[in-house]
């Protein structure tokens, strides 16, 4: 068993995250180690959705609204 310090923010934020009868070694535990999700899973979700449709319009709208930087 070993002793930490970490801030009260990080305290208090691990302990909202604690599920009943879980320590903190637990919560750290299952941060550390869970799965990673990857993009590709979501891949096609949004397909004839309002929200892509919302998405699109507004990566078009800042495209032309962007100003290209130049590379020396």
């Amino acid at each position: 068993m070993k002793n930490v310090t970490i801030s009260d923010e990080l305290y208090q934020n691990l302990a909202a995250m604690k599920q009943p009868g879980e320590s903190f070694s637990d919560v750290i535990n299952r941060l550390v180690y869970r799965n990673k999700v990857k993009v590709k899973a979501f891949y096609g979700g949004l397909k004839g959705s309002k929200a892509l449709d919302e998405l699109e319009s507004e990566v078009r709208k800042n495209r032309k609204e962007s100003v290209p930087r130049e590379f020396k």
